[in-house]
């Protein structure tokens, strides 16, 4: 009787057993987190703000003076600290020298034009970031303080360079859809502000100045 009961209880297990080993291995969690790296290119448009003194000193009107610009900025950034749906992050931008140009239109009718007042700027600076969302989509607040440089010029009559370049202290948002496992859309709106710059031989003051700056562009990861 006892071989026969092991033997029964034996055969009742199998099933147990084989449905144990027909089991799927357990599915590791998908990390859905910001991060860990994103590679910025987006083409820039900063509108530039005149100065009545700058164009006093060029012989034209603040009127003259180019208003907008274009042109690009390059970043990366590193993301040390990522939370479910909130990453810090780390990183730097370049913005390459954003050019913008109005020529004077000619004071009679068939005339020559007048002279080209060109404004070019530049900016670097470390940024750090708030950042917020899942990995295929996310908005960020950032900032950054850097060095950068900002000139009104006539086309024809280049102002000498900076001796020293001035601060310039950026802020704003973004953000970032990954249509592609490495490749996103990105929009920025930024706010630069540029400080104040002395006169010097051959080349006018710049009073400090706030310009706001929208690009779009693309990201990788």
């Amino acid at each position: 009787m006892t071989l026969a009961a092991l033997l029964f209880g034996a055969c009742l297990s199998l099933p147990a057993i084989a449905a144990a080993q027909d089991q799927p291995p357990a599915i590791a969690p998908i990390d859905d987190r910001i991060g860990p790296f994103v590679a910025d290119a987006r083409i820039t448009m900063p509108r530039f703000k005149g100065s009545a003194t700058v164009a006093e000193s060029l012989g034209v009107t603040e009127d003259d003076l180019p208003g907008r610009g274009l042109g690009l900025v390059v970043g990366a950034y590193f993301y040390p600290v990522r939370g479910r749906s909130v990453a810090l992050g780390i990183g730097g931008e370049y913005l390459l020298r954003a050019r913008g140009s109005s020529t004077i239109e000619p004071t009679i009718e068939d005339g020559p034009d007048g002279p080209t007042i060109v404004t070019r700027m530049t900016s670097l600076s470390p940024q750090v970031s708030l950042n917020f969302g899942r990995k295929n989509g996310y908005s960020y607040l950032t900032g950054g303080l850097g060095f950068g440089s900002f000139t009104t010029e006539l086309d024809d009559s280049p102002v000498e360079d900076a001796e020293t370049r001035p601060r310039v202290l950026n802020y704003g948002g973004g953000a970032r859809w990954f249509t592609r496992k490495r490749l996103a859309f990105s929009l920025d709106l930024r706010f630069y502000k540029m400080g104040a710059q002395e006169e010097a031989v051959e080349r006018p003051a710049y009073p400090a100045t706030t310009m706001m700056v929208f690009s779009a562009g693309i990201s990788t990861r």
